[in-house]
């Protein structure tokens, strides 16, 4: 694969095209008291991304870009990552449509092996268990299509991303699924829209935004608009030298629920250790006796690279570790099950290789 590394097919003056990707594959441990037999588990996952790449410029500055990376997956699978198409000025505006992730408001780190208690989990809302809110619902790569806007202006960087269609996929089993108890009855197509505005300050940078729904009753349960879901974040990184240092707040206003999410991390040289915190308020006003109290999940982890083994460049074993659990606070819950105190731990030897 040595021989195929960053191949350029076309790079001069009028544009590029170029052919690359990279290997992922794991080998996990985990040990998880949410697990239905609450044993230990081994398994190795895995997948290749191959990514194709071409920009064509203008004597003015402009360009159009296309990205596709499709996704060969261990199991035998075939998905996608991003598939876009762009067009703008360098160094200026742009305008990106298709599939794709935003601006990251709630980065991570090193993040080699990060889960969640329970079925928590940062993009997908499970009903009876805690939400760790990351300000990731209209991040992308989750509905019919997404179209963004983004400019530079020095150090200040601003964009507007949307998602449009069906988000009934944000709560687990959609149609089937259910919020707060109650089953998912109607549908229709969402418009999300997430604002981001960030600057740079020599070592410092800091980034603001805010995503919701425009759209009313897209996701509806027993008659309530469950879709009507406002989040608000903020988060600063430090880098200096061998350094990185990530804070992020992160706080969702649902309906009968609150989430709020702080985290905090750093990495230095190859090594990584983070925390997160999520405190999840629910209130029995729209829907009645569900919960009432509150739910908190504390998550620790870490992790470390080893670069360039045995001197083959861009080739790289990972180690990660995490362990996460459930404090349940709640003064009323419906269901017994729901809302479990579990302590989850995992651990993972990641083999990448970049070509």
């Amino acid at each position: 694969m040595n021989s195929f590394a960053d191949i350029k097919v076309i790079d001069n003056e009028k544009g590029n095209f170029s052919i690359g990707g990279n290997v992922e594959l794991n080998f996990n441990y985990r040990d998880r008291e949410s697990h239905i037999n609450n044993n230990s588990e081994f398994n190795q996952d895995g997948r290749v991304l191959i990514e194709f790449f071409g920009e064509k410029y203008t004597s003015n500055g402009h360009y159009v870009g296309v990205k596709a990376q499709p996704l060969f997956e261990s199991t035998g699978n075939i998905a996608l990552d991003d598939a876009y198409f762009e067009f703008g000025k360098k160094e200026g505006w742009a305008i990106k449509a298709g599939r794709f992730e935003a601006y990251d408001m709630f980065p991570v780190g090193l993040d080699v092996f990060l889960e969640y208690s329970g079925d928590t989990a940062n993009d997908l809302y499970s009903d009876g268990a805690a939400y760790t809110y990351q300000m990731k619902e209209v991040r992308g790569r989750g509905s019919d299509g997404q179209i963004m806007y983004n400019q530079t202006f020095g150090n200040l960087y601003v964009e507007v991303g949307t998602m449009l269609g069906d988000r009934s996929n944000l709560f687990d089993g959609g149609l089937e699924g259910k919020y707060h108890g109650e089953q998912i009855d109607t549908v229709k197509d969402s418009f999300l829209v997430r604002p981001v505005v960030a600057y740079q300050m020599e070592d410092f940078k800091v980034a603001a935004s805010v995503e919701t729904n425009l759209v009313s009753d897209a996701v509806v349960a027993n008659g309530v608009d469950i879709s009507e879901r406002t989040g608000y974040g903020l988060t600063g990184n430090w880098s200096s030298g061998d350094w990185s240092v990530n804070v992020s707040l992160a706080y969702l206003d649902a309906v009968d629920e609150n989430n709020l999410t702080a985290g905090v991390n750093a990495l230095w040289k190859n090594f990584g250790l983070g925390y997160i915190q999520s405190i999840n308020k629910y209130e029995n006003k729209e829907f009645s006796s569900w919960a009432e109290g509150d739910v908190n999940v504390s998550t620790w982890y870490a992790s470390y690279a080893l670069r360039d083994v045995f001197e083959v460049q861009d080739f790289s074993i990972l180690l990660g570790t995490y362990y996460t659990t459930v404090d349940n606070k709640l003064d009323q819950q419906s269901e017994v099950s729901a809302f479990a105190e579990e302590d989850d731990f995992g651990t993972r030897v990641r083999l990448f290789y970049e070509f």
